[in-house]
């Protein structure tokens, strides 16, 4: 099958000349939710094409990288010569791509990546239970977000800290993640682009003794700040999030990635985090209330990496749930729509 992957296409912060590409240099969860798709892809034999990435290093043969990322220049492909031998589009652009802008009788599915509903909700598939509910549906697939073991490193023995990764913001809970740190004695390694001044200046003062703000990170840094950390921090909140909606967290890339390199996660019970956490870690309330004994008995209390790498292979195989979506293409392709 030829499958076109569509990435959410956005430019580099510190180079606006260069595209994220797939996987992506730093920050970017989306694009690492595609790598693995398109990594299972090949796994299962099927030829990739892939748009909103331009200067992504084809990772076989079977990839051809589109040079197309502009919003227009992705519909144009999509409705040009180029594109007539794809079989079925599958879009994670979060609303980049208008489906009722492709040629009549394309195959078309998305995937949605963001809390609340998609802008597009025709052939929506999503990455948990919670998010579904929240866009007020019941009847659209669940695909979890995949993990290839490939591209992570493994590590029985971890290191002395907790980590947060991912963008420092109210509702990605770093401030509840500092508290958690600081009330089991453990050291909070931040990792992740900050454009909340006061929010970070906020961690700082409360728990500038506990944290270690090291900024955006990519490639081995990622990997290595990953697989070594005592657990992963996933303590998103309740509370008001970037896109007008209370945040749910959608499917949260970073528990798969964790959990596949023997990292336990230490999760709020928002949005899909109920949902896998229990697999690989332990789950604790939401809010900053966490005491000494509470906090330290989560950390001793956390399965083993060898249990946690296990549980994360039986849940998010990339290429099991590669075969997932191959079932569903397969549905768009005999006619199958939902709302």
């Amino acid at each position: 099958m030829r499958v076109a992957l569509v990435t959410m296409a956005l430019r580099l912060p510190t180079d606006q000349s260069r595209w994220i590409t797939v996987p992506p240099q730093g920050y970017a969860g989306i694009h690492w939710v595609v790598s693995n798709q398109l990594d299972g892809l090949l796994a299962l034999g099927h030829e990739v094409f892939l748009l909103g990435a331009p200067g992504t290093v084809p990772a076989s043969p079977a990839v051809t990288v589109v040079d197309a990322g502009e919003i227009e220049d992705m519909h144009a492909w999509l409705n040009g010569p180029g594109a007539s031998v794809v079989d079925v589009v599958h879009d994670f652009s979060c609303g980049q791509i208008d489906p009722d802008r492709l040629p009549e009788g394309m195959a078309y599915l998305s995937t949605h990546h963001l809390t609340g509903r998609p802008k597009y909700p025709r052939n929506c598939v999503y990455a948990s239970y919670a998010q579904r509910a929240q866009a007020g549906n019941d009847v659209a697939p669940v695909v979890r977000i995949s993990v290839n073991p490939a591209r992570y490193t493994f590590r029985a023995e971890k290191d002395d800290y907790l980590l947060y990764l991912g963008r420092i913001s109210e509702w990605k809970g770093a401030y509840q993640a500092a508290a958690f740190a600081a009330a089991a004695g453990r050291r909070l390694v931040v990792a992740g682009p900050s454009w909340e001044e006061d929010y970070l200046a906020r961690i700082l003062r409360d728990f500038g003794d506990t944290v270690d703000v090291v900024g955006e990170v990519g490639a081995e840094r990622r990997l290595d700040l990953i697989s070594r950390a005592t657990a992963m921090t996933v303590l998103s909140q309740s509370t008001m999030g970037p896109w007008g909606v209370v945040w749910c967290e959608p499917g949260s890339t970073v528990v798969s990635e964790a959990a596949v390199c023997g990292t336990p996660v230490i999760g709020s019970p928002n949005g899909c985090l109920a949902e896998i956490v229990p697999h690989v870690g332990t789950v604790v309330p939401e809010g900053s209330a966490f005491t000494r004994e509470q906090a330290r008995g989560v950390v001793a209390g956390l399965p083993g990496p060898h249990a946690v790498r296990a549980a994360a292979l039986e849940q998010w195989d990339h290429v099991v749930l590669a075969k997932e979506f191959e079932a569903i293409y397969h549905d768009v392709l005999a006619g199958r729509t939902w709302t």
